[in-house]
């Protein structure tokens, strides 16, 4: 997997989405949440021209949704799971998910703190 260094959050970044069109259960994500893209970290990317470009958050591909870290403690409970997703005439975070759901755009993408 090739990785992104992302200077203003110290850490790196896989550039591929990858596992698609499997769910949070299939990929067994509870286990390695923190590897995942906060909802902080994704505005910063998506709001930044070169990063999110090179990640696809800036709408140029409806390909490439990918599983985030829930932020809200509420839906953590019940069960729920978090997406980031980009379109041509969007950006949007889907913090209602369940971790049976699948489709065919929606992957995962981990990030790493950076290694000096």
């Amino acid at each position: 997997n090739k990785w992104l260094y992302v200077k203003e959050l110290g850490i790196d970044i896989e550039t591929e989405v990858h596992d698609k069109n499997k769910t949070w259960n299939d990929l067994k994500l509870n286990a390695r949440e923190d590897e995942l893209l906060t909802m902080e970290e994704c505005r910063i990317l998506a709001n930044n021209k070169e990063y999110s470009r090179i990640l696809k958050m800036d709408g140029s591909s409806d390909n490439d949704d990918f599983f985030i870290q829930q932020p809200f403690e509420l839906n953590r409970k019940k069960g729920y799971v978090a997406w980031f997703g980009a379109v041509s005439v969007r950006v949007d975070l889907d913090c209602y998910w369940g971790p049976q759901g699948s489709v065919p755009a929606l992957g995962v993408r981990f990030k790493r703190k950076h290694k000096k």
